[in-house]
Formats: structure tokens, C-alpha cells, sequence
């Protein structure tokens, strides 16, 4: 039980980086045709498509922790002695 809603949530995530990219596209797309065929623009895209960026900046850590593919900066490994290295990691 546990473990499927692990992978939904997963699941969710995974939908949702992809839903704000989608998202983002096509607002910066809108924006593009605007002002170059219509000589106008919609002011509250572009401090959206900003904030946007900061989601997509979040899901992505989240997703890169959870893959276990993130930059990590280990100080305490080079501290600490060898046998405690497992307990650094998990």
C-alpha cells in the first residue's frame, strides 16, 4: 500500500515538472507572437514565466534528491572515520 503511493506521488511530481515546462513554453511562445505580430504583450507573463523558473528550479531538486542525483557538498565524510561513512549516505 505504502509503496504505491510512494510511486504515485512520484508519479505526481514527475507530471508536474513536466506540466509547468509545458506551461512555460508556451507562455514564452504567446508572449513571442504577441509583440512581434500584434505590437502588444501581457504584462503579468513575464514575472510569471519568472517565478515559473524558481518551480522548476524546486520539482527539479526534489526529483534530483529523490533519484539520488544531486550535488552534495561532504565535508563530514573527510572528517569522519570510515566506518561511519554508511550512516552519511542513507
Amino acid at each position: 500500500m505504502l509503496h504505491r503511493l510512494h510511486r504515485t506521488l512520484h508519479q505526481i511530481e514527475d507530471g508536474l515538472i513536466v506540466a509547468v515546462l509545458l506551461f512555460m513554453v508556451l507562455l514564452a511562445v504567446a508572449q513571442i507572437v504577441l509583440r512581434n505580430f500584434f505590437g502588444t504583450s501581457l504584462v503579468w507573463i513575464e514575472p510569471l514565466l519568472q517565478n515559473a523558473v524558481l518551480w522548476i528550479g524546486l520539482l527539479g531538486a526534489m526529483i534530483a534528491s529523490r533519484n539520488d542525483e544531486h550535488i552534495r557538498i561532504d565535508v563530514a565524510s573527510s572528517l569522519l572515520p570510515e566506518k561511519y561513512h554508511p550512516f552519511l549516505t542513507t
